[in-house]
């Protein structure tokens, strides 16, 4: 369906499909991440060898498609790169290659670098890539051909020295910016905006600053060519959805009078327009790429303009002209880049911006959005008629695959399956705050009756959270302490991080007492402020509480970030080592105790370590004699309750938690009572351990 619906749209992909279409295919299996070890293809003798004059590879004999692996590469993980990596994934499987292997330099050059020399190494016949740099990708690319490894481009506008590739594709960066340049002046003229346009970019230089800059550059050429009077008051960097909304909030909070934003990339796109939204301003948002998200703005009012490129079909194109020139089919794309022209999709045609989602494979919007009334004063949603049971569909969603997780999906499970719903949709967000925004999202176009989630953020996921409920969507809090603005929720839970933080610092300080210990006692901590830094911060402080209500006399002498249980046992190691004469660690949540204990284990010495969370393993460790403490907290208590509130409110029941977060209190389990340890782990379905 993919192939179908964009190769209608670009003369670039059409040229694809007639290649495509002059060769038969054969059986492919499925794509995996690079292998290990070299395919076994690569242990014949290659079929290539290096061209001279500094063209593309010479094809000795040319392959045939049964023995082709090649590789496609992108740069991170959005939408964009996505379908960029569907268009390598079908045209290999159409052309029947061997095996295509994908590649994602995460914006890592030096990533990049060793991703090419190792499919190099692994005797890769070609690599389609999306490359990150015009000098230092061009050089590892141009090398790997030299090796004999057939390279094509995708994603290269401003790039030169292309007279190695067997075909390039490009979007005209400085057309589509002026594009929107265009649809900026417009806009100004229709709405009467009079004297110097105050504007604002959000760019991402600080990543591909040459493609950024052509990007913003064609903008304000737009806005020059139509005689626009304007300034750009503002720059900010940031091509991440979370970042982009910070960043633009900032920028208007310092520029309270901005007018115009354009925002040079998918994510800097959909932050930019969820900050003018929470700032209630009117300011027109100008982005760049199409997406599912971006042009549900478009229709939803929230963005007035994209230029949408086509990622899938420069994909197609590039894998196509690739595996091709591998088989001896030259294509007139070779030492070339091709331009893949934009699309403007605006809010001023709504008809048109849905007539491109459906050639996309997306569903039809409605013209305006709405299934259901928002409440009066940013309340829940109003349910027009409640609800049966067996007619609703909720999702649930968490953001990692940890015990504690599990056990809230398992809540979320039972409770809605003990209320009869239709159906319990459970999602992960992966700690992945554009993806938790992207099964928000995706819910929503799904038309679920209600979302019960445990968001990464006060901030991102709150604002793509009130939208669900602004379109009919009832939300549910867990796992949100220290989040705020939740007058919309039908329910929150939530366990008092402060609270029981403290309670982990009073354990320690009757420990230290206990034990005799004098002088100034030497702490570590391991947080996750990295990931979610509110709530990390928030744990250890009330550890800190403890520690000082009951006049102990400490010192802080290393942090460490580390949620998980692998990277937490390195970075406790780090710090032990580091710091020898640490007495107490303090890990604040399932995976950074677990770690930190076994570290402690590891080294041999008497370290007291006192845990966030209730699990087998920590409880385990605990009557083991290998972690002092831990505070459980009840994450599938959090998740029944939250369903429970969800449904109950469809079905026309609002519970008393609505607009509210409820607090869930954590137990304190310790060494000192190993019998009230057992007890907890039979109460949560655990099996009694011998207690030596």
């Amino acid at each position: 369906m993919r192939t179908k619906r964009l190769l209608s749209i670009f003369g670039i992909v059409m040229i694809a499909a007639m290649l495509l279409g002059a060769c038969a295919p054969a059986a492919t299996p499925a794509p995996t991440a690079a292998p290990t070890e070299a395919p076994k293809q690569a242990e014949a003798s290659s079929p290539a060898a290096p061209a001279a004059a500094g063209g593309p590879i010479t094809i000795k004999k040319p392959m045939e498609a049964k023995d082709i692996v090649v590789a496609g590469v992108v740069f991170q993980d959005d939408q964009f790169m996505k379908s960029m990596v569907q268009g390598f994934q079908d045209a290999g499987k159409k052309l029947g290659v061997k095996q295509v292997i994908i590649g994602n330099s995460s914006n890592d050059q030096a990533k990049e670098t060793e991703l090419i020399n190792t499919y190099i190494s692994q005797g890769v016949n070609g690599i389609a890539i999306a490359p990150l740099s015009p000098t230092v990708s061009m050089a590892a690319l141009k090398e790997a051909n030299d090796k004999g490894v057939a390279v094509a481009l995708t994603n290269s506008g401003g790039f030169t020295n292309v007279a190695f590739i067997t075909g390039g594709y490009m979007s005209d960066n400085t057309a589509n910016g002026k594009a929107m340049g265009d649809a900026a002046a417009k806009y100004i003229k229709d709405n009467g905006l009079t004297g110097t346009i105050q504007v604002g970019i959000v760019d991402y230089d600080h990543q591909k600053p040459e493609e950024s800059k052509l990007r913003y550059g064609g903008f304000e050429e737009g806005l020059k060519a139509a005689g626009i009077d304007y300034k750009v008051v503002a720059h900010q960097s940031a091509e991440k959805q979370d970042t982009a909304l910070a960043a633009t909030a900032d920028m208007i909070t310092a520029n309270p009078d901005i007018q115009v934003i354009f925002a040079c990339n998918e994510g800097g796109s959909i932050g930019a327009a969820m900050a003018v939204k929470q700032s209630g301003k009117k300011i027109a948002v100008f982005g760049y790429d199409g997406s599912d998200q971006i042009t549900s703005m478009i229709i939803n009012g929230e963005m007035q303009a994209a230029v949408a490129q086509d990622p899938y079909g420069q994909g197609v194109a590039a894998m196509t002209d690739l595996v091709n020139y591998l088989m001896g089919k030259p294509g007139n794309s070779v030492g070339k880049l091709t331009i893949a022209p934009g699309i403007t999709l605006s809010a001023a045609d709504k008809a048109a911006v849905n007539e491109w989602r459906k050639s996309n494979g997306l569903k039809e919007l409605e013209i305006p959005a709405a299934s259901a009334a928002p409440a009066a004063a940013g309340g829940p949603v109003t349910i027009k008629k409640p609800m049966e049971a067996k007619d609703i569909v909720v999702a649930g969603v968490v953001f990692q695959d940890d015990q504690f997780m599990k056990s809230m999906v398992q809540g979320f499970q039972d409770a809605g399956k003990k209320l009869g719903v239709k159906q319990v949709i459970i999602g992960n967000s992966s700690n992945d705050q554009a993806k938790e925004t992207e099964l928000i999202n995706t819910y929503i176009s799904q038309g679920v009756n209600g979302i019960a989630i445990a968001p990464l953020s006060p901030t991102v996921s709150m604002a793509a959270l009130k939208e669900a409920n602004d379109k009919g969507v009832a939300v549910a809090l867990t796992n949100s302490g220290g989040f705020t603005n939740v007058a919309f929720i039908t329910g929150g839970y939530m366990s008092d991080n402060t609270a029981n933080g403290k309670a982990m610092g009073d354990a320690a300080a009757k420990y230290i007492k206990d034990n005799g210990l004098t002088g100034t006692i030497q702490v570590g901590i391991v947080d996750y402020d990295h990931q979610k830094p509110e709530e990390s911060k928030l744990r250890y402080g009330g550890f800190e509480e403890g520690l000082k209500a009951a006049g102990i006399d400490y010192k802080v002498v290393a942090h460490q970030s580390a949620e998980k249980q692998d990277t937490a046992l390195a970075a406790t190691a780090d710090m032990i080592t580091a710091n020898p004469d640490i007495q107490v660690i303090f890990a604040c949540n399932e995976g950074g105790s677990i770690g930190a204990a076994m570290a402690v284990k590891q080294s041999g010495k008497k370290i007291a370590v006192f845990g966030y969370d209730g699990s087998d393993q920590i409880t385990s460790m605990i009557i083991n004699g290998e972690m002092q403490a831990a505070v459980a907290q009840d994450p599938y208590g959090q998740g029944v309750a939250a369903m429970t509130d969800l449904v109950n409110y469809l079905m026309g029941k609002p519970g008393n938690s609505v607009g509210k977060l409820t607090i869930a209190p954590g137990i304190t389990l310790s060494a000192a009572d190993k019998a009230a340890v057992n007890e907890w782990r039979k109460s949560n379905g655990l099996k009694e351990l011998e207690v030596k």
